[in-house]
């Protein structure tokens, strides 16, 4: 465990020196050196925000408004954080702005294994030798899970996406909620005994 989150640490940070060398060059007015850190990160940035916003064209939109909005502020971006965080930040806060004008909840993207294993479900297995009745239950619990995310207000439900559905580290949400990181644990756990709640009729049907 502690040499697999060793190896993980090592490639983040040879990540963060490639896209420091990036910025550098883009501020210096390398136009190629942005188009390679929008290559980078397009796909991730646009998988945080389809989890936040409901029309495939609106993520789409605010996917492309946020790497426009880093390239404008590019010159004042002091890489006090790392590309991709700074990038998450501005990402968060659009979809956030998003909805509080319009007023209307999001469709999540399908949460990964640990978070239903976490709620009681087992990761879905689609081998011709699974079980047909637990890949229908799960598939039933996502579900159940998308419901219950809808009903979680901010900033409880950023976190949970971030962390359940991004995997981003507790001190990566933090840096992008712009809060403490006992806040930021705080919100994760918060959210995350909402949706227990919220799915404990789902996972354990007989429980008063």
């Amino acid at each position: 465990m502690i040499w697999g989150e060793g190896v993980r640490q090592a490639g983040a940070a040879r990540r963060g020196d490639a896209d420091s060398a990036l910025v550098r060059e883009a501020q210096a007015g390398g136009s190629g050196a942005y188009s390679e850190l929008v290559h980078r990160y397009q796909d991730r940035i646009y998988t945080v925000i389809s989890g936040m916003i409901a029309a495939r064209e609106d993520a789409l939109d605010l996917t492309q408004e946020t790497f426009l909005k880093a390239y404008t502020a590019l010159g004042r971006f002091r890489q006090d954080a790392g590309f991709y965080t700074w990038l998450y930040q501005i990402a968060v806060h659009l979809c956030i702005d998003y909805n509080r004008k319009r007023q209307r909840y999001q469709e999540p993207l399908p949460l990964d294994g640990s978070l239903l294993r976490d709620l009681g479900a087992e990761p879905q297995d689609t081998s011709p030798a699974s079980d047909p009745e637990r890949s229908t239950i799960n598939v039933h619990l996502r579900a159940a899970i998308h419901a219950a995310l809808q009903a979680l207000g901010e900033p409880f439900r950023t976190a949970v996406i971030l962390h359940d559905v991004e995997g981003l580290s507790q001190e990566e949400i933090a840096a992008i909620m712009h809060c403490p990181l006992g806040t930021a644990k705080s919100r994760i756990q918060r959210g995350r005994g909402q949706l227990r709640q919220l799915l404990r009729p789902f996972v354990q049907p007989d429980a008063q």
